[in-house]
């Protein structure tokens, strides 16, 4: 396993990935934060053209936060439940095709719903609210230009705000409300926790050997989301012969929204590819080749859903790193087609 795993401090890949992406929201919102002091103090410069150029930009910042807000509320994904019974395999959980938080579809539901009906009730008044903007400007602004081109930076702005967070939260956030969704999830509860039971005996067990407090809130916790099953799954392939306990948890998870995450598929392609070497100088041919297509299979299933893996693997097969669970793997043709293209 690759040394992320090993330090349970550290967060899950998943994790890093969801703050890599709010990262990048918060440092365009950072800059349009500072562009719109920088064109506030132009707005106040005695020059025209840089005082134009300050009011041009107050107007396409303001019309392109507008646009954004409405283009999050217009894109956050509703919750749609399929089926509802038992807790504990994907057949008998309400499947969730997108979303996690219902307030805020709520919210966003009816203010979409408020905005629509308001708008299209106000569209007989859009010229006149222009040419009130213009008059304005005319009146108040730095130059006759500024007054003539206002509207269409006005409308710019705003279609240009609404359609980069609409695509944005689309394309980048609306995969988490999902993926958060299954990290979230428990395994188990009251009437069907074995395994999450067997998982936290595996954390105490490992906590009382290391002495992690990481592994130890684990154990001490009262459910178990699939994250902190993976990162007990991950802890247990450093121990002597884990890789069999981890390939016997796994295929119990094989079942449940686990199943969904790259990160479990990873661990179950290391976990072969060390039962794969402890076998490959004693196992049959048919044994050997068993394992070597559960580590085909899981790397395939890994790379489906999270194509960042295909490095991640590719460095499990490095003979001298650390981590080198799949080194049997690296010159396997079929195995490499998985970490090149995907196939």
């Amino acid at each position: 396993m690759r040394e992320l795993f090993h330090d349970l401090s550290v967060y899950s890949r998943e994790t890093r990935q969801r703050e890599q992406r709010a990262q990048i929201l918060a440092m365009i919102g950072l800059l349009g934060a500072a562009f719109t002091g920088l064109f506030l103090v132009l707005s106040q410069l005695t020059g025209q053209v840089l005082a134009s150029i300050g009011v041009g930009g107050l107007i396409l910042m303001a019309a392109a936060a507008a646009g954004a807000g409405l283009g999050f509320l217009f894109s956050v994904p509703r919750v749609l439940s399929v089926g509802t019974t038992g807790v504990g395999s994907r057949s008998s959980v309400p499947s969730r095709l997108m979303g996690s938080n219902t307030n805020l579809e709520r919210i966003s539901e009816w203010l979409t719903t408020m905005i629509v009906g308001v708008g299209l009730s106000q569209l007989t008044s859009i010229g006149e609210g222009m040419r009130s903007f213009t008059s304005f400007l005319k009146a108040q602004g730095p130059s006759a230009t500024i007054a003539m081109a206002g509207p269409f930076i006005l409308v710019v702005g705003f279609v240009s705000g609404f359609i980069f967070l609409y695509l944005y939260t689309r394309l980048q956030l609306s995969p988490l409300f999902l993926h958060v969704e299954k990290l979230m999830s428990y395994v188990g509860d009251e009437e069907n926790s074995e395994d999450s039971g067997e998982i936290k005996r595996i954390a105490e067990r490992l906590a009382t050997k290391r002495r992690s407090s990481h592994l130890r809130a684990i154990a001490d916790s009262e459910r178990l989301t699939f994250e902190q099953t993976m990162q007990v799954l991950s802890a247990l392939l450093y121990e002597e012969n884990g890789y069999r306990e981890v390939v016997a948890v796994g295929r119990k998870l094989k079942d449940t929204h686990a199943s969904e995450m790259a990160s479990y598929w990873f661990i179950m392609a290391a976990a072969h590819g060390q039962w794969f070497s402890a076998i490959k100088e004693t196992g049959s041919e048919e044994e050997k080749d068993e394992i070597r297509q559960a580590v085909l299979d899981a790397s395939r299933r890994a790379v489906a859903r999270d194509p960042q893996y295909k490095r991640y693997l590719a460095e499990l097969t490095r003979e001298r790193a650390k981590d080198n669970d799949l080194k049997d793997f690296a010159g396997d043709k079929e195995f490499l087609r998985i970490i090149r293209s995907g196939g």
